[in-house]
């Protein structure tokens, strides 16, 4: 039932480029600010830059067993408990990416636009909304970001370059933040803000042009670094990194400064329609990769019947955080739970590492034999 969906290139490199843009409009320009001072768009520059070489490890797995996902992949290289042991890690980290990403985004909606809504209301119709689109299919989300999505890149340009008068060069200065060392480590800690890049490993099949798939990944995470940058970038030199530390939703700070005389205005409107559907198209992507990934592991032919259990499960761990700032912290991308940062890392770069040395040992072994 899985094979059955089919991804146009395009549409595959609209989603995964959204999936990896739409923490932006939550708290992810302020920890970038906390950890690297000045520096936050250098950090996740170089971040990701590093993505692109765990991409690169991704592919060659991939490549090597064009027909399967990477928990296939898995069980086919690994055997059997192991390969189920990375095809549940698998499917926790994007159960878990989901629940954290619904609790940010509903807290968000609340503090920005319906602050007297139960956070159990919002999240609930963020849920009908994933739901309903993974009843659907992949298909038809990849069509629906392939629709939005340059009308909302475009849009988020817009937002960037109207703010631009209001931003002033001294404003990233000092230019290296707290350091050359600790803006490199900063870096490589970072790289967990790219590790949605996973969800290619288990649409990979899906996409019709196969010889594309490459060229999805490094596009799509070329795109998703330019555009991280330069909000981080723009965010700072509005308000100061200083500044930009107190801010839970910096981006929402910066769509309401935006002013074009008198005619052109209340920016944070357009905001919002940009949020909700970047919002929804994430989620889905995320939830899509939680059913599959746990379908697969356990040779479930059809998803679809699993959508409704893993839903309830997601709104559970959702509400597991007693605040928004301990959801920022579950993200993994503050000093607080960094261990959460590395553990996205390891699970999105480090499996396909793994996987490659083990294809190449074996293939050494064999080739001997």
């Amino acid at each position: 039932m899985i094979r059955e969906e089919k991804i146009g290139h395009r549409e595959a490199l609209t989603l995964i480029v959204i999936l990896l843009t739409a923490k932006i409009f939550l708290s992810f320009p302020r920890n970038l600010a906390l950890l690297s001072d000045a520096a936050g768009w250098i950090t996740v520059l170089l971040a990701g830059i590093c993505s692109l070489i765990g991409w690169f490890f991704l592919n060659a797995v991939l490549a090597k067993y064009p027909e399967l996902n990477l928990v296939e992949i898995a069980q086919k290289v690994t055997g059997g408990w192991i390969g189920k042991i990375i095809g549940l890690l698998i499917t926790v980290f994007f159960m878990f990416l989901t629940a954290l990403y619904l609790r940010q985004f509903a807290e968000s909606f609340i503090l920005a636009i319906l602050p007297h809504t139960p956070i159990s209301v919002i999240s609930l119709a963020f849920l009908f909304l994933l739901v309903y689109a993974n009843l659907l299919g992949i298909e038809i989300l990849s069509r629906v970001a392939w629709l939005f999505g340059p009308y909302l890149v475009a849009a988020l340009i817009l937002i960037i370059g109207f703010a631009l008068p209001q931003a002033k060069l001294d404003y990233i200065t000092p230019a290296l933040g707290p350091g050359v060392l600790k803006v490199i480590r900063f870096s490589f800690f970072e790289i967990s803000s790219f590790a949605e890049i996973l969800l290619l490993g288990i649409i990979a099949p899906l996409i019709r042009k196969r010889e594309k798939r490459f060229r999805v990944g490094v596009y799509g995470l070329i795109l998703a670094t330019l555009i991280n940058t330069a909000l981080a970038a723009i965010t700072v030199m509005v308000f100061n990194y200083v500044a930009t530390q107190g801010l839970i939703f910096p981006a929402l700070q910066l769509s309401r400064l935006i002013s074009f005389g008198e005619f052109f205005q209340r920016v944070e409107a357009l905001f919002v329609f940009l949020w909700f559907f970047w919002a929804g198209i994430q989620l889905g992507g995320l939830f899509y990769g939680s059913v599959t990934s746990f379908a697969q592991t356990f040779k479930i032919e059809d998803y679809r019947p699993l959508i409704f259990p893993v839903a309830v499960l997601v709104f559970a761990v959702s509400m597991i955080p007693s605040s928004m700032t301990q959801a920022v912290q579950w993200s993994g991308s503050t000093s607080e739970l960094a261990w959460l940062g590395y553990s996205y890392s390891g699970v999105a770069f480090g499996i396909p590492l793994l996987l490659w040395c083990w294809t190449l040992i074996r293939g050494k072994v064999g080739g001997n034999s």
